[in-house]
């Protein structure tokens, strides 16, 4: 790129020599930030990882889905008495030999003594009791359930069905379900807490209004039981650890561009993200409205596209807009050269920019003795520039 390709309005006025206009040695070297900006604690924080350099589109994208449907619940072994790919184990058969044992042939005989002297009890007693034949027809069971409404023999030893669990009635403020129905028809199942599940974040009692949870934050989902008279407010769990997929415009996040990894809502600072746009329902960050400030996407997929997020996000450069500026650009530069900001009109700035390279370069030599600024991040390099400019 050549630094003197847009036009000079200080043509014949000697260009700015020495330190650079950020009060920076002439060879301040690689790592040197203009306006060094607080150092961050260690980890994932201000000063992120990497995204495109000044050209919007870099696409980190997140994907989840929901347990298969069928799937056993955390914990639960999937197959009874033994492992994956293992028939069920049971107890061992002792072999049947063939046969009959002496210990049967005993038996038989004490069969054949007792029913002898069961037959000569009855001969001894039924002639007592030939008087009460009626009362002990009338007194039958199914006669008993017609006279008094008791439960006939055969509806009594009808098993009783088991009870069906009311997962919104026992739930507390922390539990977390599997939704295995959709938007509009949910069908909760309780598990652990984690990726792809629903927490319960706030309990309305006394009422069935779905809308008693549009004032909760970080909601996107309530159920309710009419048996119990209760709502729950829902929040979905995109990644484990994540709470970015909840920002809101005008919050900042930050996080790491490695695939699937958790980003968070942090205080707006140096080196953080700024929430410029979020679309919901849209997981694509080509969605994105184009514009000045856009340089960074955060896309969400689920299996439900009423989940999906996308989130349009701006970088704050410790040096202002310097991030964004392009050839041309006029600015407004302060009075230690470390901060610079966009102006309507070049007659309110100072400074206009002579050259712009998305990269870490020597700005004095690249520069060839116009000022110069340039402005790493670390964690994300590709978002690092280097720009040249001059007095207006």
């Amino acid at each position: 790129m050549d630094p003197y390709s847009s036009h000079d309005p200080n043509a014949g006025v000697p260009p700015h020599y020495g330190p650079g206009p950020n009060g920076t040695p002439p060879n301040p070297g690689p790592g040197y930030v203009p306006g060094q900006s607080p150092g961050y604690p260690a980890g994932p924080g201000p000063n992120p990882t990497p995204g495109t350099g000044y050209t919007p589109g870099p696409d980190t994208t997140h994907n989840i889905g929901y347990p298969p449907p069928g799937a056993p619940p955390p914990g639960q072994a999937p197959y009874p008495g033994g492992a994956p790919g293992m028939p069920p184990q049971y107890p061992p058969v002792m072999p049947q030999r063939s046969g009959m044992p002496v210990g049967a042939w005993i038996g038989i005989g004490l069969g054949v003594v007792m029913v002898i002297g069961l037959v000569v009890a009855a001969l001894v007693i039924l002639p007592d009791r030939s008087g009460d034949s009626d009362t002990a027809t009338t007194s039958s069971s199914s006669d008993d359930s017609e006279d008094s409404g008791g439960t006939s023999g055969s509806d009594a030893s009808d098993p009783t069905e088991p009870a069906v669990e009311d997962p919104i009635a026992d739930a507390v403020i922390g539990d977390c379900f599997y939704d295995y129905g959709d938007e509009t028809t949910p069908d909760l199942e309780p598990t652990s807490c984690g990726a792809g599940t629903f927490e319960a974040i706030d309990i309305i009692e006394g009422t069935n209004d779905l809308s008693s949870c549009d004032n909760v934050d970080a909601v996107n989902s309530a159920v309710t039981s009419t048996a119990a008279d209760r709502v729950l407010c829902l929040s979905y769990t995109a990644i484990a650890g994540d709470d970015a997929y909840h920002a809101q415009l005008d919050e900042c996040v930050y996080g790491s561009s490695t695939p699937d990894s958790p980003w968070n809502v942090i205080d707006c600072q140096d080196g953080a993200f700024r929430v410029i746009e979020r679309l919901e329902g849209e997981s694509s960050t080509s969605a994105c409205t184009d514009s000045t400030y856009y340089i960074y996407g955060l896309g969400y997929s689920t299996t439900e596209s009423y989940l999906d997020v996308t989130l349009c996000l701006q970088m704050i450069y410790a040096s202002g807009d310097a991030g964004y500026a392009e050839i041309d650009d006029c600015m407004s530069m302060n009075g230690d050269y470390t901060y610079f900001e966009f102006v309507s009109d070049c007659g309110d700035g100072n400074v206009y920019v002579t050259g712009r390279t998305n990269e870490l370069v020597d700005g004095e030599s690249w520069c060839n003795g116009w000022g110069w600024a340039y402005e790493e991040v670390p964690d994300f390099p590709e978002l690092s520039f280097t720009i040249c400019w001059g007095y207006l």
